[in-house]
């Protein structure tokens, strides 16, 4: 019986867990901010290097909009970084959901005293808190935050996220119904087409082309208004904008399908994805048109190394074989998230034959779904498997060094080719000066203007290695420039210009800014770091420091090859 007992304690607890797990707040969403509401981007659309995960809501160019919590819920993080998100708020949720609060000022006065403390013991301005969920419980629609432009924000706005908590999948915000409304369909700009063979040819040509469109009733077709002739295995891309209620601001699509013959052939949708796969934008997009135009375009086609789970069942990954003699039609149809729609039509003509031209050089081919190596007594490269889209014709060529440089330069492969995974890069030194080895660095050198940009890396008998993330144009050089320190608020190093703070402006020739370390009279003092702007800023903390007598001021910045500079200042407060 005791037994009996036992067993029926334990199967309740366990229901009970699992009722507790499934607990939901069904209600709808609040705004975290105000209306009326205007975006400066979509979820899913194209960047660099990433999908947007969220939605941007626009602050009209002003700061300090309170931000309201969307649901009932916990802060489960507070991450604070010069870069990315800036000051960044994670909510968690009883339905299974956490909210993402990101480039804000400043947060709710309980949370800001915590989070200063907190950057004081780990004396850190950067820092990743996890918090339990007694810490800052939170009711829908209370202010936990307010709106900035802290991090790599180009403007003041508040980005917005949606997150499944275990998964973090990342989920579209514009399916919550927060009181958002768009009748504005997308707008279709461009057709491409790509050849995707050295077999295949598109308008003679085995090159990629664009095609402009113009509207017409019920849609978009193509300005030029004559089949596309074609042949082999060809792919297609478009792009496209989506403007909320005709705002004028522009921001992604929603999603797109490809018809051939009334057949349903390729198609995507930005619903939700995993937040890891986010650099697959990379070959979702055209990376090279992107580079090259500063345009985004979808691709209608999946290249074998895309492994992200947006797509509809499509037919041969959206590449079609029109090597059939045969004319086709073809529609592309475009929605926003809120069934708003464009639909471009347009027609190809198939061409009987087509003689490829000559293959250009290549050094060897690398496979997508393979490990691939290149190596000589000049260059080591190994490149993982899965950092390929597709398999690469990949090229090596050397030049002489560049002036500053010491080292041939390395023509690899094209910068307009992505890289999802980063590669190990080598190479050999030719000469460099006496003790100037640990300030040795690969750079990337950009063609015609010769500007270098750090890569990174580290010497050891006569190679310098790195972790590259991309492609393109790369030598030796050495950073033995130390960074610099301008101040801002500080006249003559003991006169104060501004009573409520101490800012300087911090920058670096090559390496880039690695530390830096702000002291008054000897104690670690709190300078937060804007980075896209150079700025260090201590604001006056009078618990903390005594007013109405001098201090000794030190501040120690450091770049990524050790190379320190120092500021001292006697100040009066």
């Amino acid at each position: 019986m005791r037994l009996f007992f036992s067993i029926l304690l334990l199967y309740l607890s366990s229901q009970i867990n699992i009722l507790a797990q499934k607990k939901t707040d069904n209600s709808p969403i609040t705004s975290p901010l105000k209306p009326p509401y205007f975006f400066a981007g979509n979820f899913g659309e194209l960047r660099p290097n990433h999908f947007h995960s969220g939605l941007d809501f626009r602050t009209q160019g002003r700061t300090g909009l309170p931000v309201f919590a969307v649901k009932d819920g916990y802060i489960s993080r507070i991450a604070i970084s010069p870069s990315g998100y800036g000051n960044a708020l994670y909510m968690n949720h009883p339905d299974g959901t956490t909210t993402v609060y990101g480039h804000l000022q400043r947060f709710n006065p309980k949370i800001q005293q915590y989070l200063r403390e907190k950057q004081y013991d780990h004396e850190s301005f950067q820092i990743n808190l996890a918090l339990s969920s007694d810490q800052f419980p939170f009711n829908k629609g209370d202010v936990i935050a307010w709106s900035g432009n802290s991090g790599s924000s180009g403007g003041p706005h508040l980005h917005f996220e949606i997150r499944d908590t275990k998964s973090e999948r990342v989920l579209n915000p514009l399916f919550c119904k927060f009181g958002i409304t768009d009748n504005s369909p997308p707008k279709i700009i461009a057709l491409y087409t790509y050849p995707l063979t050295d077999a295949s040819m598109v308008s003679g040509e085995q090159i990629k082309k664009r095609f402009e469109t113009v509207t017409v009733p019920g849609g978009y077709r193509l300005k030029n208004n004559s089949a596309i002739e074609v042949f082999g295995k060809i792919g297609f891309g478009i792009q496209a904008e989506d403007y909320y209620n005709g705002t004028g601001l522009k921001c992604g699509i929603y999603s797109a399908s490809l018809f051939c013959d009334k057949k349903e052939i390729f198609g995507f949708k930005m619903s939700d994805f995993k937040f890891n796969d986010s650099k697959y934008a990379n070959t979702q997009g055209d990376y090279e048109e992107h580079i090259q135009s500063n345009r985004w375009v979808e691709r209608l086609y999946r290249e074998p190394g895309n492994y992200l789970d947006i797509y509809a069942p499509s037919i041969n990954n959206g590449m079609l074989n029109l090597d059939d003699g045969k004319g086709h039609e073809f529609e592309i149809i475009v929605c926003d998230a809120f069934k708003n729609k464009a639909i471009l039509k347009f027609k190809t003509s198939s061409a009987k034959s087509y003689k490829p031209s000559k293959n250009g050089h290549f050094t060897k081919e690398f496979l997508f779904d393979k490990e691939n190596k290149f190596k000589n007594d000049k260059i080591r490269i190994e490149i993982p498997k899965g950092a390929l889209y597709e398999n690469l014709k990949f090229t090596w060529s050397t030049a002489p060094a560049p002036v500053g440089c010491y080292s041939e330069l390395h023509r690899v492969s094209s910068k307009f080719i992505p890289i999802h995974l980063p590669y190990s890069l080598s190479v050999k030194v030719d000469r460099i000066p006496d003790n100037a080895e640990d300030k040795a660095l690969i750079v990337s050198i950009e063609p015609g203007t010769g500007k270098k940009k750090a890569i990174g890396g580290e010497y050891s008998k006569g190679w310098v290695s790195v972790q590259a993330y991309v492609f393109g144009d790369f030598s030796v050089a050495i950073d033995q420039i130390p960074p610099v320190i301008i101040p801002l608020s500080i006249r003559d190093k003991r006169i104060l210009t501004d009573p409520l703070k101490i800012q300087f402006r911090i920058s670096d020739n090559l390496s880039g800014i690695k530390s830096y370390r702000g002291e008054i009279d000897g104690k670690w003092v709190l300078f937060e770091y804007d980075e896209k702007e150079g700025l260090l800023t201590y604001t006056f903390d009078y618990q903390r420091i005594a007013i109405k007598k001098s201090h000794l001021l030190r501040l120690v910045v450091s770049d990524y090859k050790d190379n320190r500079s120092e500021y001292k200042a006697i100040i009066y407060k």
